[in-house]
């Protein structure tokens, strides 16, 4: 099918129309006048073909269920970069469902807006950012929750975003499994029970339990159950929740403060991601590591060389896109060069290990540019990061890129 949209900007709001014909997807965007347009492209494009291939027999044959796995930090933790792909993606592909949750709000943390969870006991709580000096093990959220009463009573909730349903009746829950950690049951509001998920239950990967629902719903209640003594406590790293459909997963795992090497000392992170079956990764980071003074160029890509062969030793074969981080601030005023190396570093490395790589810091107006996006209303006071309508402006451009990308590969007869 073709896809046309319109983006027309003005400082507070996005309106989008679209029109639907044959098999290429197009897309138009009117951008802001210190945007790169003609930038807006995917080097090394021939490495995310595997990918294309997945896309299109999905859109032709509406058989195959594949799934994006999106890593970041505070960029993507909020999801609004991120859920500009879903949506799009889903809507073209068709939608398997929300995907991976991570209960940021029961770990004290800003959350997406197209999930909503809560807790009815206060738990421990950390993100991976402390990995150096924690005694908790990290997973794949990049958070963990953990408490020893067994009360605990987390509720998961999807909202829907017209015409995407987010109602799922498959749970999968990613915690530490042992002897010594609680079993769990799943309920509805009214405390009915739907699953039970035994520890001792046989699983295909460790540290994880897996559930199906009777019904489709977007309401879950998980409940810690304390089965005999040995068992005193509870270690929650994420949640998934899909349908029985065919289409796409996007899958985000963002982390406020995190650098790449957070990720790859995270004990179970990598192991995790397995359960996920990404068809791609994307890999948004570098503002944080930009932030560090002094700069470290060596260290700093050693450090993305490591995430990059972590994920490609645990998905071989997955194609990886980079992006590399826009521009911002140092110390809310200062116009901070670091952003620029940190660009450079991505790039290079995208190049010399033939990853496909989205310039995000080029196209959106390069060194300097954070000016102009704050004169836009786009980049919110502590210069770092966007408002809502700036990041789903940078998710919008790279839906653009991955459509431009996409369509060059079935123009070319590859499929």
């Amino acid at each position: 099918m073709m896809l046309r949209v319109f983006i027309f900007w003005g400082i507070a709001m996005m309106q989008v129309a679209s029109v639907f014909s044959q098999d290429t997807l197009a897309f138009e965007l009117k951008l802001l006048p210190f945007i790169h347009q003609e930038r807006n492209e995917i080097v090394n494009t021939e490495s995310l073909y595997p990918f294309f291939k997945q896309l299109h027999q999905q859109k032709t044959e509406h058989q195959s269920r594949l799934s994006v796995l999106h890593i970041g930090d505070s960029h993507i933790q909020a999801d609004f970069i991120s859920a500009i792909l879903r949506i799009k993606l889903q809507k073209e592909f068709g939608n398997a469902g929300r995907g991976l949750i991570t209960p940021l709000r029961v770990a004290g943390s800003n959350e997406p807006f197209n999930y909503k969870t809560s807790g009815n006991i206060k738990c421990d709580h950390k993100r991976c950012v402390y990995v150096e000096d924690s005694v908790f093990e990290y997973g794949i959220g990049g958070h963990t929750i953990r408490t020893n009463n067994d009360s605990l009573r987390i509720r998961i909730r999807t909202f829907d975003y017209t015409p995407i349903n987010y109602g799922f009746n498959k749970f999968t829950l990613f915690h530490l499994k042992d002897s010594s950690s609680f079993n769990y049951s799943l309920t509805d509001t009214s405390g009915n029970i739907l699953a039970i998920m035994n520890n001792s239950q046989m699983a295909k990967y460790p540290n994880v339990s897996e559930a199906m629902l009777p019904n489709y719903t977007n309401e879950i209640v998980l409940c810690a159950e304390r089965k005999d003594s040995v068992q005193v406590g509870s270690t929650i790293f994420g949640m998934m929740v899909e349908n029985d459909s065919s289409g796409v997963m996007l899958h985000t795992v963002g982390v406020n403060g995190a650098e790449a090497f957070h990720f790859v000392n995270a004990k179970y992170f990598a192991e995790q991601t397995k359960v996920l079956h990404p068809s791609c990764i994307i890999i948004s980071l570098g503002t944080n590591e930009a932030q560090r003074k002094p700069f470290d160029k060596l260290l700093t890509m050693a450090r993305l060389d490591s995430l990059v062969k972590l994920l490609q030793y645990t998905h071989p074969d997955i194609p990886i896109l980079l992006t590399t981080p826009p521009d911002s601030y140092y110390a809310r005023k200062y116009y901070n060069p670091s952003v620029a190396a940190m660009h450079s570093i991505i790039v290079d490395y995208a190049n010399d290990n033939n990853l496909a790589v989205w310039d995000l810091f080029s196209i959106a107006g390069g060194y300097k540019s954070c000016y102009q996006w704050k004169k836009y209303g786009l980049l919110r006071r502590d210069g770092v990061h966007f408002t809502r309508a700036g990041y789903e402006f940078q998710g919008s451009l790279l839906y653009k890129a991955l459509v431009k990308a996409y369509n060059q590969y079935v123009l070319a007869g590859h499929p």
